[in-house]
């Protein structure tokens, strides 16, 4: 039986937007970018109007290579750690852990707004290693409680769909604290542009939907000149990933014109320097 869920935040209902994405990509069969069947069976669990997501052209392809793009992220340091953390920042209803799987090393924690992880647990009841965190992005008590879980831990952050919403200073305000908590981790995260976000403009699954676009990001070595201790390791476009699925115009024109695709939407990863005195 479907479930009905009301969200009390704009940008919580947000969630729904990448869950389904997935789902839709997922049932693509052998073609998929991207498998993800327990969005599958999420997205038949709630009830909700997905049809207004389905002329989403663009968000539909962006929203499937960004999981991928974030998943080959988190699977590479994985691999080149011994003991890494994976957080999830803003996680919805995402499911990189189910798709990653349990290699009985990684510790694997999802993080946001107290209603979201409430509905979390209900749809997704906490594996055995994948906590659950009820808190804002901007508080800095569950930065410090990780910290003093893992002393030793690599952790690696990945805010999927997340700091497009807030405003230039509050992003500035969770990059520098987490790169001054984090030393020798990573960062990974999307961005709108600034294009985007001068013009007012939103993604074509956002229109008509109250959420707000409040900051933007063109150039990836901007974040470096806020928190001096981060290092830029790539910032990607999303075009130039499966360029066929894109069509002609945006795969084959645009996505070859890195800078311009820049100025509305790009995909970015840091590595968090260790100072001298750590």
């Amino acid at each position: 039986m479907k479930q009905k869920h009301a969200f009390d935040n704009v940008v919580a209902e947000t969630l729904l937007i990448p869950l389904y994405m997935r789902a839709k990509e997922s049932r693509r069969g052998e073609s998929a970018i991207l498998k993800d069947e327990m969005a599958e069976e999420l997205v038949d669990s709630i009830e909700y109007d997905y049809s207004k997501l389905d002329e989403a052209r663009l968000s539909e392809v962006g929203c499937v290579i960004r999981g991928w793009y974030f998943d080959k992220a988190v699977r590479r340091f994985i691999a080149e750690h011994d003991r890494p953390i994976v957080v999830n920042v803003g996680c919805g209803l995402d499911t990189r852990a189910q798709r990653i799987g349990d290699d009985g090393c990684t510790v694997f924690y999802e993080l946001d707004l107290p209603e979201v992880i409430v509905l979390r647990r209900k749809l997704i009841p906490e594996p055995m290693n994948d906590h659950y965190l009820a808190a804002s992005l901007l508080e800095t008590g569950w930065m410090d409680e990780l910290k003093k879980r893992h002393p030793e831990g690599d952790f690696i952050f990945v805010v999927e769909g997340v700091l497009m919403y807030f405003y230039e200073e509050q992003v500035r305000f969770f990059l520098r604290e987490v790169a001054a908590r984090f030393p020798g981790g990573e960062l990974w995260f999307d961005v709108c542009g600034k294009t985007m976000y001068r013009r007012g403009l939103k993604p074509d699954s956002l229109r008509g939907h109250k959420a707000e676009i409040r900051s933007g990001i063109s150039d990836g070595h901007l974040p470096t000149r806020w928190v001096p201790s981060l290092t830029l390791i790539e910032q990607a476009n999303y075009m130039k990933f499966f360029r066929p699925r894109w069509g002609i115009l945006f795969g084959q024109v645009l996505g070859r014109m890195k800078k311009v695709c820049y100025r509305f939407s790009s995909m970015l990863g840091y590595r968090i320097e260790s100072s001298a005195s750590d």
